[in-house]
């Protein structure tokens, strides 16, 4: 696969050292290990980071660097930066029946350099200071609290990452957002998608281009997706019956939810929910 092709719900990541660093004014450094993923976070102070190109940085902003790329940093004499670091390597470890192969994840899908609004700066900051407390080698369970702390902000670096194309100030990608978590959260609901686009200001056209390019499939197909997706959770993990499962996923009746179900997964609902408990 391609060096940034993984699902982020199979992300796993192990922290290889976590350093909150004040600087002093006119301070330099390198980046001295380069075959690790790593994070830096600017709590405060400016700066500039130097790759093949220069980078001025400042309190707010959170730098990426993927494993192999060679830094210099140097903070600014009258606003001396103050940054935590965060090294660490991440894999795509998939579960389905059984554990799937670990396969290490060359680049991840975040910009070198972001930066973030007042609420999502707060929010940041909390989690990369969580981490840093808990990543303490002698601490009982501490590695494990840091490690699932660390998850949860590669998950929300992800969600907020920007797209390759100027879609903020149009409204468009904020248009994209609301619409995709409507139709997580609302599953059961009957959608129209022209009616969501309409409520959102965005066309119905724009939008399928959206989806296509961020979930890889149409609005529509999304949603069927999500609620496949939970009917496979409700025949496995559950014992209502079928007609019950088709209620709660939002199909009228059984025969048109196991006519669906069966062209998305091949077999019918029975079917599936036999052959999963027979491999657990």
């Amino acid at each position: 696969m391609e060096e940034n092709d993984y699902k982020l719900n199979d992300l796993t990541v192990h922290i290889h050292f976590v350093l909150d660093k004040a600087t002093y004014p006119g301070w330099e450094d390198i980046r001295n290990m380069v075959n690790v993923h790593s994070l830096y976070w600017i709590h405060e102070g400016k700066g500039v980071f130097l790759t093949n190109v220069e980078h001025k940085v400042e309190a707010g902003m959170l730098i990426y660097l993927k494993p192999g790329l060679k830094l210099s940093m140097r903070s600014q004499m009258d606003a001396p930066l103050r940054i935590t670091m965060l090294l660490f390597d991440c894999a795509e470890l998939g579960y389905d029946a059984v554990w799937k192969e670990v396969k290490p994840i060359g680049k991840l899908r975040l910009p070198f350099l972001s930066q973030y609004n007042q609420q999502e700066a707060e929010e940041i900051s909390r989690l990369v200071w969580g981490i840093h407390q808990e990543w303490l080698s002698g601490l009982t369970d501490g590695i494990a609290v840091s490690r699932a702390k660390m998850q949860i902000l590669l998950h929300m670096l992800h969600q907020t990452v920007q797209p390759d194309w100027n879609l903020m100030e149009s409204g468009a990608f904020a248009a994209f957002e609301q619409i995709k978590k409507t139709l997580e959260n609302d599953y059961k609901d009957h959608h129209r998608i022209e009616k969501l686009a309409e409520k959102y200001g965005i066309s119905p056209s724009y939008l399928r281009k959206m989806f296509l390019k961020f979930t890889g499939m149409g609005p529509k197909e999304y949603h069927m997706h999500i609620q496949n997706q939970q009917a496979c959770r409700y025949l496995v993990f559950t014992d209502y019956p079928v007609k019950e499962i088709a209620k709660l996923c939002g199909y009228y009746e059984e025969y048109h939810f196991s006519k669906i179900f069966k062209q998305l997964n091949g077999i019918p609902p029975t079917v599936y929910r036999n052959k999963q408990r027979i491999k657990d």
